[in-house]
């Protein structure tokens, strides 16, 4: 991705073991976790899928990211690589445990505090 290509499967499938590996970890030590990853498609989110997950899913329309995106300092991802992530989004449906907060809210500590209150923390 830093060099402006979009990874594949093959690409992601050794990072989503090692994700949810760890997420095992965390489950059989007790500890509560949050873990971050863009799993943009379902197969994804099944491979990451345990009791206890719950996936937020930070909707947003195409200019809101842009708009995020644009901003980043330092980033791997390029702006220009943003529309291949919408391309292959598969938006978390009614089987998956998930919480949606829109990225349109009026300020980050917002969208925390609306997945804190979803996940009745």
């Amino acid at each position: 991705m830093a060099a402006g290509h979009p990874l594949t499967d093959e690409d992601r499938w050794p990072w989503l073991d090692t994700i949810a590996a760890w997420i095992d970890e965390r489950v059989v030590a007790g500890e509560p976790a949050v873990v971050t990853c863009s799993a943009l498609k379902k197969i994804y989110r099944d491979k990451l899928r345990r009791q206890g997950v719950v996936f937020v899913y930070m909707q947003g329309t195409f200019d809101e990211v842009m708009e995020r995106l644009s901003h980043r300092q330092g980033h791997f991802m390029k702006p220009s690589m943003l529309q291949s992530q919408f391309d292959i989004l598969e938006e978390p449906g009614d089987d998956e445990i998930h919480v949606n907060v829109h990225i349109g809210q009026a300020d980050p500590e917002h969208e925390a505090m609306a997945v804190a209150g979803a996940l009745g923390l």
